[in-house]
């Protein structure tokens, strides 16, 4: 019985393209992956972490094996039939805004931020109180849902740039509202 592939094995491969066919894209961000991640727990039930999916499509480096269950999720993931976008309860998606529209989001403890839609997926934060976030600050997100944690790729703050930064991350957001 296999336990595991070489990570560039045509098993592996012929499971990833599956699931771009699947997802509609090849993930290369840290919002991608955590995004497929759940995309993979809706339709079968199980859990293959963002980061396990990050090493195995290479964006991080050091996944020389696939544990032969994930390569099983990713081929039950690519088979089912059920719709492929996740269902969230409430939700932003920068695809069905026009730039200079506005969000307020909140996350625990008490933290709010209202961020501007900036076109091409990219927001401006332009109000924020008890965060590490500033004015200014702009990302990358594609999806911003409440319950579920903010992925933002690509922040750009004065002084740092992040590739992935999480909004949220222990609980989710408490609050996502147009305004």
């Amino acid at each position: 019985m296999v336990t595991s592939f070489l990570s560039n094995s045509i098993e592996v491969q012929q499971a990833k393209q599956a699931v771009e066919a699947r997802y509609g894209s090849q993930p290369d961000s840290p919002a991608d992956f955590a995004e497929l991640s759940l995309h993979i727990k809706k339709a079968t039930s199980k859990d293959i972490s963002p980061d396990t999916l990050s090493r195995l499509w290479g964006y991080k480096k050091g996944y020389t094996h696939v544990r032969s269950s994930v390569i099983e999720i990713l081929n039950a993931y690519a088979r089912a039939e059920e719709e492929s976008d996740f269902v969230y309860q409430i939700a932003v998606k920068a695809d069905n805004l026009q730039p200079g529209q506005k969000i307020r989001i909140a996350w625990l403890p008490d933290r709010t931020a209202v961020l501007e839609y900036t076109g091409d997926c990219r927001w401006r934060v332009v109000d924020v109180i008890n965060s590490k976030l500033h004015v200014g600050d702009t990302f990358s997100c594609r999806v911003i849902a409440q319950g579920q944690p903010l992925i933002a790729d690509n922040l750009r703050t004065a002084n740092q740039n992040y590739e992935g930064y999480t909004i949220g991350g222990k609980n989710g957001l408490t609050s996502v509202e147009l305004i």
